[in-house]
């Protein structure tokens, strides 16, 4: 076996083995490279990185700290069928139910009712009374009704009213209004411009200009206030 043949077989068993010097002389260059590539796409993606750190940190800088929200007083909340409760300073329940409520963030504690229904006590163990309206407010931290549109007031012990205006005080067990009202009961049939209605909803005070058909007999709770 002569020289030419044993070089020739020892060629053939590196590049077999991977060990041929031109091959690993490429193969360090390609690495070479790589690691270059590397090196410089990290050194991009640590500029845009600071990059952006600092826009994020001059727009923190630039913005003012308080968020301020503005309310809208126009928005509003519609409840359908709502229904309140109460009691009253001596203890007796009312109850107020409606065609639907709506409440508006310019006036939070109050909310405007259509076809309103006060349904209250007025002593212990009497039937309820009613005052039904075609449209009114309610407070519901004060607990006052205010009634407009065909406010009828209908109690347990007979007597039945007339208005267009109520104010009702549902703890206090009172009501006043500043429109003209027209009542029947044992007293007769008595109207007035203005009027108030005291003492359990059992004391009717008549203003400006009353006028009255008056039956007689017992104590019937009526005053007349010029």
């Amino acid at each position: 076996m002569n020289s030419a043949s044993i070089s020739a077989d020892g060629r053939a068993a590196s590049e077999a083995l991977g060990l041929w010097e031109p091959k690993r002389t490429l193969t360090l260059e390609a690495a070479r490279k790589h690691s270059a590539r590397i090196k410089f796409m990290r050194r991009v993606l640590l500029t845009i990185c600071a990059f952006l750190a600092g826009y994020l940190i001059y727009e923190f800088a630039t913005q003012s700290s308080t968020i301020i929200l503005e309310d809208n007083p126009t928005e509003s909340v519609k409840m359908v069928n709502p229904r309140y409760s109460g009691r009253t300073e001596d203890g007796l329940p009312f109850y107020l139910t409606a065609d639907t409520a709506t409440r508006t963030l310019a006036n939070r504690s109050e909310v405007a009712l259509i076809k309103p229904v006060l349904e209250f006590i007025r002593e212990d163990g009497a039937d309820a009374s009613l005052v039904v309206a075609e449209t009114g407010t309610y407070d519901d931290v004060k607990k006052i009704l205010n009634l407009r549109t065909d406010v009828d007031l209908d109690t347990d012990d007979g007597y039945k009213c007339k208005t267009t205006h109520a104010r009702v005080f549902a703890k206090e067990k009172r009501i006043e209004g500043d429109e003209r009202i027209e009542c029947t009961g044992s007293f007769g049939i008595v109207n007035g411009n203005a009027y108030e209605i005291n003492d359990n909803y059992k004391v009717f005070v008549f203003k400006n200009n009353m006028d009255a058909i008056i039956e007689q007999g017992e104590d019937i709770g009526l005053e007349e206030d010029e």
